[in-house]
């Protein structure tokens, strides 16, 4: 895709309805120019100036704390009162400058991030002033929606992922101090519909790439979190109909991108490679299944239901995205479709055979690992994308050297086979090389 600079985005949309007036170009003409520049370019940021100001606002903030903290015992109540909204006013001022002036990427992130810290900055120097009693699953959640119209508001990634950070960090502390963190997925939804509005309208914007990612992995994340764990592997399930999915998504929504450029099949394929990974250890196929629900006060009497819920949740989502993506009927597609069908396989295999199902499945996902790289190394053979070929050949040999630290087998073993790894590296990356430089030649 194009990349145009904002403002000569902001400037064409001043202009089009000045042109449409003077009838140099009509409304139909001018809404196709519209929709071209919102689905067909991408802002050319400068990622050195959002960073430098996203770093100057964090310091800003950090200051300020620092300088209450100084004098802070000095201070009278009310005094103190009064200061601890002062960080609030700073960021809403500097919040309110941002939309007044229009302003670009580099004072909607800093205006974001710095706002949404200043929240948090508040909320407890009132609790200090006042002691009230502490509590941080309270704490964090009154954070998290109070910052939550940020993101909406300035349009800004910065609030955004702190909002991701702020309800992992909730679902954390209220698992650990209530029980359970249920209401995880109701705060998940904002963040969710924001996601899907900037698809939509920016689907390959880098700030678009940036949210992906981090409601992808804050997903990930919190699911081992607020999963209430009442029926043992069940967990196995979930992760990988989750991950089957979100690849699967990525083919859907990016089709051929690949890498920083599709979020999903990035994050996917790399979790299913950990997942299989994994389920080569017959531990994580020991003791599961409804033979040992478990029972105490951080199992809760609904968990059972909860966890089965959140599973066909993603399990649905896994369906739509093998739906929507196997009538391309690419070999890749077909493996990763097939990944989630065969953990459920050996779970319900695992639950159903006893003690030997564990060393079954742990020879299962041996061979689909093995299976699994070796095809990445075949797919970027065949259309020359070093990517994928280290990407399967890191799988590989992930397996094997695991495999060969081990006590049966000799140091000389282990070392040829270390040096056999390292040769075949340097042997596929120089071919490929070679054939990369070729095609560019010809073309």
């Amino acid at each position: 895709m194009r990349k145009v600079s904002s403002k000569n985005i902001q400037w064409l949309e001043k202009e089009l309805p000045i042109l449409e007036k003077a009838e140099v170009v009509s409304a139909e003409s001018a809404g196709r120019i519209r929709s071209y520049y919102q689905t067909q370019t991408v802002s050319g940021l400068h990622w050195a100036v959002i960073a430098f100001a996203v770093l100057g606002s964090l310091l800003i903030g950090g200051g300020i704390i620092l300088l209450f903290a100084h004098n802070w015992d000095e201070l009278s109540r009310p005094a103190r009162a009064v200061l601890s909204f002062c960080p609030l006013i700073a960021g809403a001022l500097l919040s309110t400058a941002a939309l007044l002036k229009n302003g670009g990427p580099a004072l909607r992130e800093s205006a974001g991030i710095f706002h949404s810290l200043m929240v948090g900055a508040s909320i407890a120097l009132i609790g200090q002033t006042y002691h009230l009693p502490g509590d941080a699953p309270a704490f964090m959640l009154t954070w998290a929606l109070l910052a939550l119209p940020l993101q909406f508001l300035l349009s800004s990634t910065g609030a955004y992922l702190i909002y991701l950070a702020l309800i992992g960090g909730w679902s954390i502390a209220a698992q650990a101090d209530l029980g359970q963190a249920a209401a995880y997925w109701l705060l998940l939804l904002p963040a969710l519909g924001k996601l899907w509005g900037m698809l939509k309208i920016k689907r390959h914007a880098p700030d678009t790439l940036i949210s992906f990612y981090g409601l992808l992995i804050a997903v990930l994340i919190s699911t081992g979190v607020v999963f209430e764990k009442t029926v043992p592997g069940l967990w196995i399930a979930a992760y990988s109909a989750l991950l089957g999915g979100t690849a699967l998504m990525g083919m859907k929504l990016y089709g051929t991108e690949e890498g920083w450029s599709n979020p999903p099949k990035t994050v996917g394929i790399i979790g299913i490679a950990l997942l299989s990974y994994l389920f080569t250890w017959t531990y994580f196929w020991d003791g599961i299944g409804w033979d040992y629900v478990r029972h105490s006060w951080h199992h809760k009497p609904w968990g059972e239901t909860f966890d089965i819920a959140i599973t066909l949740v993603f399990v649905l989502i896994w369906l739509t995205g093998t739906f929507r993506t196997i009538r391309t009927r690419t070999f890749e597609t077909i493996v990763i479709a097939a990944f989630p069908a065969l953990s459920i396989l050996c779970f319900l295999f695992g639950v159903s055979s006893g003690d030997y199902a564990a060393t079954a499945n742990g020879l299962i996902f041996d061979g689909f690992m093995l299976f699994f790289g070796i095809m990445y190394i075949v797919v970027g053979c065949r259309n020359i994308r070093l990517r994928q070929l280290n990407g399967g050949m890191v799988v590989v040999s992930l397996l094997l050297i695991t495999r060969f630290f081990d006590d049966r087998f000799s140091f000389v073993a282990r070392g040829i086979i270390f040096i056999l790894l390292g040769c075949s590296f340097l042997l596929a990356n120089g071919v490929m090389l070679k054939r990369k430089k070729q095609v560019e030649a010809v073309s």
